[in-house]
């Protein structure tokens, strides 16, 4: 007996499938395309942004660890210790700009200089991923910051944190006491814009 056609019960059935093109259409990939053109429009600027305001809260958290850990080291080690500005890591520059980098160390004889005696607590190089923290202190003062034995800062301040890719930023707020505060707005109410 012959089999002209597969049964149900028998085989794969593969048969009928032999004439079928095995490509697709150019219609199918042109909807394709379309759907994913659209679908990337959607995402990938999200997802700048998304990075962007990761890159800046890494930067809040680095300054906001190093102010406490001086304000810490002041108190339990009863000496001023000098948070500044450093693009070398190895001495305070008279700059604004933090993002380049930072020194921390015991300031003995309080002239806000690092003298070849005092050992560095802590550095922190250039920030590379495009955020930028600047500094607004008291009495004009932008590149360092001052812990006191009793734990006060000077002077207050904020630094301003952003990055561009986001628009908007935060400012990490020095108080007298030397407690640091988030905010996501200006002393006026208005919303922390990046240029």
């Amino acid at each position: 007996m012959e089999v002209k056609e597969p049964c149900h019960g028998q085989g794969f059935g593969w048969a009928r499938f032999r004439n079928q093109s095995n490509g697709y259409t150019l219609i199918e990939l042109l909807i394709t395309l379309a759907v994913l053109s659209v679908l990337a429009l959607n995402v990938f600027p999200n997802i700048s942004s998304l990075v962007a305001k990761e890159r800046t809260i890494v930067l809040t958290n680095k300054l906001a660890r190093t102010l406490a850990y001086a304000r810490s080291e002041a108190i339990i080690k009863q000496v001023t210790i000098l948070t500044c500005q450093s693009d070398n890591g190895t001495q305070c520059q008279r700059s604004e700009n933090w993002h380049n980098g930072w020194i921390m160390f015991a300031d003995k004889n309080s002239n806000k200089l690092r003298d070849p005696d005092e050992h560095l607590l802590q550095v922190s190089q250039a920030s590379t991923n495009g955020s930028q923290a600047t500094f607004r202190g008291g009495a004009g003062i932008r590149h360092y910051v001052k812990y006191k034995p009793d734990g006060q800062a000077f002077p207050n301040g904020s630094f301003l944190i952003c990055n561009p890719d986001m628009g908007t930023g935060s400012a990490l707020i020095i108080t007298h006491s030397g407690r640091v505060r988030l905010s996501k707005v200006q002393t006026n109410g208005s919303t922390i814009t990046c240029h």
